[in-house]
């Protein structure tokens, strides 16, 4: 899915309030879905998806534009034992009323991110589906959930997967492992545009995402996988979001 497909694709979107979709399209995660068909045909799809921190920001661009209050109600735990924790995240905006997320973090058989930070996934989480019950990033075809949830899903899956592989003596051995997804061609065009932004005067910005993917994981982008290229997209949009703060709070 290219940059001018997630755009239309945001187009489509119904805005909310005074912010558009588009606006925020560098929090979109393109995912690619698989199921199989009927026939046993496998059928490969991409959906775009935006993360919780672009929901809130969107959110909090919207309140600030129309000058009105949100706020972030405490986390209510509803569950807490050693399998799950399950928290109700309520927002409070002075123009959509209140909406409410839960979220579950699964500390056993989750994702390795939900077992060693079960509270931080689980109101992260809430936080995003409050926000999309006001309409923040819900786009055609994403639903409620959030980029971050849908890939938390998969890497349960793929731990499952391999914990069975090694579990079990029954799956004959030439059987292959699952293959990680590469990189797209989206996720390197954002590499380079968010590095090119970071840092304007340097030149050849793909070639220092490609030093950077051998800083951070000790391998080239063409090695890399596709969860790798979004937690490298979220660390430079973090450097970014800390550069504007710092450039804001220098120009008041």
């Amino acid at each position: 899915m290219t940059r001018e497909e997630i755009l239309e694709l945001c187009r489509k979107a119904p805005d909310v309030g005074a912010v558009k979709h588009e606006e925020f399209v560098d929090y979109i995660v393109v995912l690619e879905q698989v199921r199989r068909l009927p026939d046993g045909r496998v059928e490969r799809t991409e959906v775009a998806y935006m993360s919780v921190d672009g929901k809130v920001a969107m959110a909090n661009e919207d309140h600030r534009r129309q000058g009105k209050r949100l706020d972030f109600e405490d986390p209510v735990v509803l569950v807490d034992n050693d399998e799950q924790l399950t928290l109700l995240v309520a927002v409070n905006s002075e123009i959509y009323g209140r909406r409410h997320g839960i979220a579950t973090s699964r500390k056993i058989g989750g994702s390795e991110i939900e077992r060693r930070h079960p509270w931080e996934v689980a109101e992260t989480s809430a936080i995003g589906r409050a926000l999309s019950a006001m309409g923040y990033g819900v786009l055609p075809g994403s639903g409620l959930a959030s980029a971050e949830d849908v890939v938390r899903a998969r890497e349960a899956e793929a731990a499952e997967e391999r914990e069975g592989v090694e579990a079990t003596s029954l799956r004959p051995p030439y059987r292959p492992r699952r293959r990680f997804r590469p990189v797209s061609p989206f996720q390197r065009q954002k590499l380079a545009e968010l590095y090119a932004e970071i840092h304007p005067d340097e030149e050849n910005p793909r070639e220092r995402v490609e030093e950077l993917f051998f800083e951070h994981f000790g391998h080239s982008i063409d090695e890399g996988t596709y969860d790798e290229g979004r937690r490298l997209t979220a660390l430079l949009l973090r450097h970014l979001s800390a550069q504007r703060a710092q450039h804001a709070g220098n120009s008041g």
